[in-house]
């Protein structure tokens, strides 16, 4: 497999698996992780389809900042996305003389689906297969791939200060979550992590805060009158997005939002430390679903609301 994510001409996927890559950057990597995993079982190429990406308004494709595995297909894919309204846009084949494709949907998202390890050569994935289960064998692989990210100089910096000091890392993620409608709307709320803090103070695991989030000036808002030491991470917007994940992954435990790329970030420390402190929102989305299959049994659920 090439190590680098590069553009292909070819429309024939037929001797690799295909990934429709989808969502951010955390959802990004879910998608990746388990198209690898059956890439490296099936012993063939791994090929990603970008074109959920090329629709307008949505999320970037931002494996590419990142070296990862795989050829994108680019516009010779044969996959196309369309979008059908403000919050759905869906994959449909690109051409429409007769070709034989096979697919495979995840159709729970909030369970682990082991009919995954029986699709063959030629098959395209769709779904964000968000639990580690779906990469047990690629774990290695993708905590290399995350840990060895591009950095500037003035990133390298503040990783290893953060590295050099840790504190409790808080990540509270706004941003589009807010323009959800209200019935599908479940943010882990301030109260949530008031009693996040609480609770670690009781373990006796509490320490300075380093706050993360997309929103930080409506955050500081909402956190105006708790009086903790709270050190708002990357005031200058140094950091891409994966080196930010890395940068929330060095503290001495973390308060998770509802985000696969706060999963990421858990993930990261729960792999440099595994008795770290890990406290995770339910339910983690509308569907009031508690994720069993996403969230480690160790990491500790606390009502989000």
């Amino acid at each position: 497999m090439n190590k680098s994510v590069t553009q292909h001409t070819e429309i024939n996927i037929g001797n690799g698996v295909c990934a429709y890559v989808a969502g951010g950057l955390g959802n990004q990597l879910f998608i990746l992780a388990a198209a690898w995993e059956q890439a490296k079982r099936l012993e063939c190429p791994l090929y990603l389809d970008t074109s959920n990406h090329d629709v307008r308004g949505g999320w970037r494709f931002e494996l590419e900042d990142i070296g990862a595995p795989g050829v994108v297909l680019g516009p010779h894919s044969p996959w196309t996305s369309v979008r059908l309204s403000k919050e759905r846009v869906l994959p449909f084949p690109r051409f429409t003389r007769p070709v034989r494709r096979r697919v495979f949907f995840e159709r729970d998202s909030s369970r682990y689906d082991p009919a995954i390890n029986d699709i063959r050569p030629g098959t395209t994935i769709f779904g964000y297969f968000q639990s580690a289960r779906y990469f047990e064998r690629s774990a290695d692989s993708m905590h290399q791939l995350i840990e060895s990210a591009p950095t500037s100089p003035a990133e390298a910096d503040l990783l290893a200060h953060y590295a050099a000091t840790p504190r409790l890392t808080l990540h509270l993620r706004r941003g589009d979550y807010l323009n959800a409608p209200e019935s599908r709307r479940v943010i882990a709320t301030t109260a949530y992590a008031r009693r996040a803090y609480r609770l670690l103070q009781q373990m006796g695991a509490a320490a300075p805060l380093r706050l993360f989030s997309d929103s930080p000036n409506l955050v500081q808002e909402e956190l105006g009158d708790l009086d903790l030491d709270i050190e708002f991470a990357d005031p200058e917007g140094v950091l891409s997005p994966v080196n930010t994940m890395r940068a929330m992954s060095y503290g001495s435990g973390l308060v998770m939002s509802n985000s696969s790329f706060s999963w990421w970030a858990g993930w990261l420390m729960r792999r440099r430390d595994s008795n770290l402190p890990v406290i995770a929102p339910r339910p983690w989305n509308e569907t009031g679903t508690a994720k069993a299959d996403l969230l480690f049994p160790e990491w500790i659920g606390l009502d989000a609301r």
